[in-house]
């Protein structure tokens, strides 16, 4: 739909038919618009926009990525750059902040109004990545001795102006956040009733400075639409809404993909990023591990001697370490992933590595079998299958305890568990996988290495 959408205005500008250019866009969502701005050049980009009413304007501004918003306020006159940074929710604000220029975020705090300009001040200087430069200002907070007349009667006069009025804020007079209601329940409550006899005392919230991946799994584990951030002094200072944090769970998930895949930090989109950018993102990595595969050659070389006298042995090389490599990464993967959801603590790090021992000494048994039958109908010879048996059972406990143990201990570091994935540890088994082969192989067969 969206395809289509875009196609009719490029057709409606290439006949200058401004006016049904309009018309079309305004009987559409403003997460459709942006998806159409984004696809037109930046100089059609701009046109169209101011074509679009003011409101409207607003809410597609809202939808449209970080980059576009970017090129899209350049060509924009001052007064309607001032109307959208001052309309725009504060964590959207402070979001396209975080991207620009120091010189740029110093010119456009300028051009907000005073209250603004101390919302956006305050937002940039909580901690990157944390609740503080999550949340907004745009809440409905009560009084505890309001009555639900009162209280109603405030949620009406300020309703417009808030990111949402669902979930209702109770405070002190020193601004404590002391409890939380529905606006179902204000609705239903009788009008002479004080706020603090009908809310909920007991408030999940988080901090300024808690972490937005802890703030994500609080939103998984109670289904919150929104939730409280209050300051070292338990003042209620901000809100998060499911929607920021869809969009952190997001960001999070495509970071650790690409930091997994040996990527580093993602920084743009697949289709805007340019053939260089693509080739820096990817090749200190893959000189590091052929740094570290250089290892593997040594090893070779080391026990070349034992090839030599059994030529066979290299048969089984690339199904030994691939083996241990996929085992290594089925692993980290397992634990990297429970680190993240906040099932697996670092406490807990010696349980898990006795957990993936064992499991890594049931799966060595049953592949070790398995290769063992194979190695003996290809090359006839016992004691090869044996080696080749032995060294996976063992290979395959090394590597299902390696991949849990790194993330771990980069855990422990404070360093991203997904850097111990991938292409790392892959190569880290294999090393390791070599020394053990050829060790088995010399204990089992005699050969001098």
């Amino acid at each position: 739909m969206a395809v289509d959408l875009t196609n009719r205005v490029k057709e409606l500008l290439a006949e200058k038919n401004y006016i049904f250019i309009k018309r079309t866009l305004e009987r559409h969502h403003p997460s459709e618009i942006a998806r159409v701005l984004e696809e037109l050049s930046p100089e059609s980009t701009g046109f169209v926009f101011r074509l679009l009413p003011k409101d409207l304007a607003i809410e597609v501004f809202d939808f449209m990525d970080v980059d576009r918003k970017q090129v899209l306020l350049r060509s924009l006159s001052g007064d309607m750059v001032a109307t959208l940074l001052n309309e725009m929710s504060p964590d959207d604000r402070t979001e396209l902040f975080e991207e620009l220029p120091a010189k740029v975020v110093k010119k456009y705090l300028s051009l907000l109004s005073e209250r603004e300009r101390h919302v956006a001040n305050m937002l940039l200087g909580y901690r990157e990545e944390s609740a503080g430069r999550l949340m907004t200002t745009d809440f409905v907070d009560l009084k505890e001795d309001q009555t639900v007349d009162e209280a109603l009667a405030h949620v009406r006069k300020t309703a417009p102006d808030k990111e949402t009025i669902y979930h209702l804020y109770v405070i002190s007079r020193d601004r404590r956040l002391v409890g939380e209601l529905s606006l179902k329940e204000l609705m239903l409550a009788s009008g002479d009733r004080l706020i603090r006899e009908i809310m909920h005392p007991e408030v999940v919230r988080v901090s300024t400075d808690t972490d937005q991946e802890e703030v994500a799994r609080i939103f998984e584990e109670y289904g919150f639409i929104a939730v409280p951030v209050v300051d070292s002094e338990d003042r209620l200072v901000g809100i998060i809404t499911h929607d920021d944090i869809l969009d952190v769970v997001r960001e999070e998930d495509t970071e650790d993909i690409h930091i997994m895949g040996g990527l580093g930090t993602p920084e743009e989109e697949y289709f805007r990023m340019s053939l260089v950018d693509s080739v820096k993102k990817r090749v200190g990595w893959l000189a590091l591990l052929i740094l570290l595969e250089s290892f593997s050659s040594n090893i070779l070389k080391v026990y070349s001697a034992s090839l030599e006298a059994v030529v066979a042995l290299a048969f089984f090389i690339p199904t030994l370490i691939d083996t241990g490599g996929n085992t290594g990464t089925q692993s980290a993967t397992l634990v990297i992933r429970g680190i993240a959801t906040g099932e697996i603590t670092v406490r807990q790090g010696l349980k898990v590595l006795l957990r993936e021992c064992g499991t890594g000494v049931v799966l060595g048994l049953l592949l070790g079998v398995f290769a063992y039958v194979r190695a003996y109908l290809t090359q006839a010879d016992v004691r090869i299958a044996f080696v080749v048996g032995l060294s996976l059972l063992v290979v395959i406990t090394i590597s299902n305890v390696a991949g849990a143990f790194l993330p771990l201990a980069a855990k422990r570091l404070r360093v991203d568990p997904a850097v111990m994935a991938g292409p790392f540890i892959t190569t880290i088994v294999d090393i390791v996988g070599l020394i053990v082969y050829f060790e088995v192989a010399r204990l089992v067969i005699g050969i001098g290495s």
